[in-house]
């Protein structure tokens, strides 16, 4: 950063100070060019004094350095050395470990694609070719160097005239590698593809050239998609060398070309359907028929061009092919056309002719006969294939303008039932395959495996369904419980589990039967089954609370029975009782949590362990004293006290435990997790104090108390959102319960201030969440829209979120009625008993509390100068005036998790406003949940000019500024007001939120805080 005056500039050194007030997370300590001149250093010691393969070994840990710091000039400077060590050395040994290290690191040299830092790179890397090395393996090096390095050469027509140039050598090896550059620039550049078009054809209709060649040279074709006309003439040629040659590979390999070229040109679709199937229908040779239907499944799943004609041949190739993979592919392919819901809606419709409806009909019904077929293999794609049609009519059936011709409607509606009979049956032939034939155990679990998941998509909508296939499921464990093999009752217990997560409520009814085989000593002796059933179970917990404490009892024994109990330690199967305990957290089961871990904390030798487990418990302590006292609880406030100092040390112990990871730079959702219940049970217990207060005595005008409660729920619901979306990593199920909690909330606001606000005396604001649910609530309790839309959410794998948003839906519908009739009897009474149920509604802990895996997270390449000695004391500079505009450079990049390794991300914004003072109170505010909130409520507000300033001394909105991310990376400048106080102080504080492919917001951090300048260099940044 540097001043808009001539010559003043800020700069980086790397002696700052390291007071985290001021440092943010991730930020290196270290410039860019001391981290660079390090692995220089490095690789230049390892180049003169280490022999050759322990050379490659230094090198080839060079792309990991990389990826962990993908910063512009360390990657420029270390692909230079490489460059020159590429021309200058004398073994193609260590040419090809450069080939290697520039193939992984081909993401980095797209990220600085801009840059004309690399331009020297190429020109050391092409010298070779330039300058007609007698070396042919050495040129052919350099054509796959350039090739990954195609990026960059999309304006260089000399090279790129050199490689054409290639394809014309004599040497095997230097022609290979002329074909495998060429196709790497043809997928960058469309000038290019248009430039070499005419060169490619004149060599693949050339009688000299080998037909070996010849296919590899043609697969290039692929890239020709840049323009329709070249696209079309590309296919033409295409066709025409298909005449001429019947070789295998070359006819599999124009197939292909021509399905790659379909695929992004968007033409000749239908021609492209058309060959494939008749390849796949007519040419004698099995695999160019399998090959053929393998290309099918690329363009199904994005076609909407394939018709009931294609339908019927594919049909009538799975029942005539003699083939078992011909039957098998021509099998996936209906698969993926099926889940196109049109193309079931028209055979089946009444509107197609009834003879192809017939027709269609009598193959699928032979297609259901192959699930009896004698090879187990094909009995399974024909199960997924049947899922989906049963699954796809469905969803037909929903549609109320599709009229379903009657043979059809009853052929769907005896479907369903049929084949989970045959699936169950198939499974139980698998099981006895197994106790006869263990040389083929692993391939027969993998096949029941698949069984299952079919089973399970065909259940999930038809709770009949659900009940009939859990109830013989649990028979055939029953069964088979002498046998005693784990792996394949997994399996079944899996299927329970899975049923569990997506509908309690039936297997609650089947509680009791689970619990009963949970004590036999086979199931005790099976670890994987045992675990399974006992998770299961777990999320069946019964909701009176004695039930409850009998429910952990009699489970208790079953586990302390499973873990052989004695002495108060656990003997065996430790990991799979902390996996249970873990499965009780998130299902809302704190007492069994509790206990169990609980056994756990002192038989661990780890410190890091008694961290978590200690955790755990006070986390658990916290939940369980709610539910347990959830009957007495408003008159007992106190407890919500007690409930928030177990949170507290939760934190507490999970900030002892990130002292000892590794994991800096990187928020702790569990940290923010236990600050955001410790919030809640405090807003909680002042809502109830306010609402016990209230039921005695009729809210006045502006009731101050009123206000103050309605102002502190919103508050509650944005920092429920603000948590949800400052985790980039976080899963579906942990946003759910968030948002549960979030609407319940704005809910009991809404209320408020319907309720309890006189309507002159406020602005009528509904928060666009609510929507949904008060359209619900406008609908009669009968209506069968509001049935399907509540069979929807119970359907969905989080019951929490379901009874809290049906219980939100109740209160919206009393609001309605309230305001209708004009009566508000009892309203504090109400809103209490709202607020106690949502109490008594035990919270599942989100799957995200228990990572603590590095997350996305922002990596700054730039480290600013602080204004801090090295001790911490303030040092003033009055060199800037706090009229004066300086400019700020802000250089980063995204640093994705192995989980979102693969995840687009569109732009990042920077909300950059001033303050004269430090604006935070909190020492290492970027680990509290509470300053970062703030500092993204400040950071809003001054980009919106929604605040007001008191004084001076406050905040000032300064800049805000959106950068494309490429590859993740971003650098940019802003001109900003530098605010300073007259004792040189000044602050500018540097908000950052990601906008992501679907342009959702996230605040992932670390923010920065700068303060003012110590020192002053020319010609650097920060």
């Amino acid at each position: 950063m540097y001043s808009s005056r001539e010559g003043q500039q800020w700069f980086s050194n790397d002696t700052i100070s390291t007071n985290r007030r001021y440092f943010a997370r991730g930020i290196n300590t270290e410039s860019s060019k001391h981290q660079l001149r390090g692995i220089i250093n490095t690789l230049k010691h390892a180049t003169k004094t280490l022999p050759i393969e322990q050379q490659l070994v230094k090198f080839s840990e060079i792309p990991k350095t990389l990826d962990e710091t993908p910063i512009p000039d360390i990657i420029h400077g270390t692909l230079l050395f490489f460059a020159e060590r590429f021309k200058d050395c004398d073994h193609n040994v260590i040419r090809r470990c450069i080939l290697k290290i520039l193939k992984d690191s081909e993401k980095h040299i797209s990220q600085n694609s801009q840059s004309s830092e690399l331009e020297q790179t190429i020109r050391k890397i092409f010298f070779l070719l330039e300058n007609q090395s007698n070396d042919p393996i050495a040129r052919a090096l350099t054509l796959r160097c350039l090739g990954y390095m195609s990026v960059l050469l999309i304006e260089r027509l000399d090279i790129q005239h050199g490689i054409l140039q290639r394809l014309d050598s004599s040497v095997e090896i230097e022609a290979n590698a002329a074909i495998f550059a060429a196709d790497k620039l043809c997928s960058k550049t469309e000038k290019f593809s248009a430039l070499a078009y005419e060169k490619f054809v004149t060599l693949l209709q050339a009688s000299h050239v080998s037909l070996a060649f010849k296919t590899k040279l043609v697969r290039i074709f692929r890239h020709m998609h840049w323009d329709i006309n070249l696209a079309r003439k590309t296919r033409i040629i295409c066709l025409q060398l298909l005449e001429q040659c019947s070789d295998d590979e070359f006819v599999l390999t124009i197939l292909k070309t021509l399905t790659f070229l379909s695929n992004r040109a968007l033409v000749d679709r239908t021609d492209q359907i058309n060959l494939l199937i008749k390849y796949a229908q007519n040419d004698p040779r099995g695999h160019v028929k399998t090959s053929s239907l393998a290309y099918l499944t690329n363009i199904a799943p994005k076609d909407l061009t394939f018709e009931i004609s294609h339908i019927l041949i594919l049909l009538s190739i799975v029942t005539s092919a003699k083939e078992l993979n011909v039957k098998a592919k021509a099998l996936c392919v209906l698969t993926i056309l099926f889940q196109q819901t049109r193309l079931l809606c028209e055979i089946a419709s009444i509107d197609t002719e009834q003879e192809t409806r017939l027709e269609v009909l009598h193959y699928i019904q032979q297609c259901e006969d192959l699930i009896q077929d004698k090879v187990i293999e094909i009995n399974v794609i024909t199960v997924k294939l049947m899922s989906v049609i049963i699954i796809e009519s469905k969803r037909i059936e929903s549609i109320s303008n599709i009229l379903i011709s009657p043979e059809w409607e009853t052929y769907f509606s005896e479907l369903s039932k049929r084949i989970a009979e045959l699936i169950l049956s198939n499974t139980n032939q698998l099981i006895e395959f197994i106790s006869i034939n263990q040389t083929e155990r692993d391939k027969y679990i993998k096949l029941m495996q698949e069984y299952l998941k079919c089973l399970f998509s065909i259940c999930l909508s038809d709770n009949n369904l659900i009940k009939d296939t859990s109830k013989m499921i649990i028979n055939i464990l029953q069964e088979y419980i002498d046998i005693s093999y784990d792996d394949v009752f997994a399996q079944l217990s899996k299927f329970l589990l899975k049923i569990s997560e997506y509908k309690e409520s039936i297997i609650q009814e089947f509680r009791e039967d689970i619990f009963f085989f949970m004590k036999s000593e086979e199931l005790i002796n099976m670890t994987n089954s045992f675990t399974m059933l006992a998770k299961t179970v777990l999320k069946a917990r019964p909701e009176n609370v004695t039930q409850a404490k009998e429910f952990k009892e009699s489970f208790m024994e079953r586990i302390n029975q499973f873990g052989n109990f004695q002495d108060g330690r656990y003997t065996q199967n430790q990991w799979n009782i902390y996996l249970i305990g873990l499965e009780a957290g998130k299902s809302g089961c704190f007492s069994i949590m509790g206990a169990i871990v609980t056994n756990f904390v002192n038989e661990v030798d780890v410190e890091a362990h008694r961290f978590w487990l200690r955790a755990l418990s006070n986390a658990s302590n916290a939940e369980q004293m709610i539910l347990e006292n959830i009957e007495g609880i408003q008159m007992q406030l106190d407890l919500f006290d007690e409930g928030v100092k177990f949170y507290s040390k939760c934190d507490t112990e999970l900030s002892g435990l990130m002292s000892l990871i590794d994991n800096s730079g990187v928020r702790v959702f569990g940290k923010w997790f236990c600050q955001l219940r410790a919030r809640f049970f405090s807003t909680m217990k002042l809502i109830l104090a306010q609402l016990n207060f209230l039921s005695s005595r009729a809210p006045k005008l502006l009731d101050p108390d009123v206000v103050n409660i309605n102002e502190s729920l919103i508050l509650l619901a944005r920092m429920h959102d603000f948590v949800a979306h400052s985790f980039l990593d976080i899963d579906a199920e942990s946003l759910a319960i968030l948002e549960s909690y979030q609407i319940c909330c704005l809910v009991l606001a809404y209320a408020i201030q319907c309720l309890l606000i006189p309507s002159f005396q406020k602005e009528e604001y509904i928060n666009p969440m609510l929507l949904p649910l008060i359209r619900l609530a406008h609908r009669d309790e009968n209506d069968s829209i509001l049935s399907g839309q509540y069979n929807d959410m119970n359907s969905r794998k989080n019951k929490v979120q379901y009874v809290l948003r049906a219980r939100c839906v109740e209160v919206l519908r009393s609001i309605e009625k309230c305001r209708t009739s004009g009566t508000s009897n009892n309203t504090a009474t109400q809103l209490s008993q709202f607020v106690l149920f949502i109490l008594s509604v035990p919270i599942n802990l989100p799957p995200f509390f228990f990572e603590n895996k590095q997350g996305t997270h922002l990596k700054w390449s730039k480290v600013p100068a602080l204004g801090w000695s090295q001790s911490g004391s303030r040092v003033s500079s009055t060199a800037v005036s706090d009229k004066e505009k300086v400019v700020i450079k802000l250089e980063g990049v995204v640093q994705l998790s192995k989980k979102l390794a693969k995840k687009h991300l569109k732009s990042i914004q920077f909300i950059i406003f001033g303050s004269k003072t430090d604006i935070f109170e909190f020492d290492e505010f970027e680990e509290t949940l509470q300053g970062n909130f703030k500092f993204s409520d400040l950071a809003l507000a001054y980009k919106g000019k929604n605040i007001k300033q008191k004084d001076t001394s406050e905040a000032n909105y300064v800049a805000t500024t959106i950068v494309p991310l490429i590859n993740n990376y971003f650098a940019t400048t802003a001109l900003v007001q530098f605010p300073m106080d007259s004792d040189g102080t000044g602050f500018l504080n540097i908000h950052t939120r990601i906008v992501d492919d679907k342009n959702i917001v996230w605040t992932i951090g670390p923010d920065l805080i700068i303060s003012s300048p110590s020192e002053y260099q020319n010609n650097q940044y920060i």
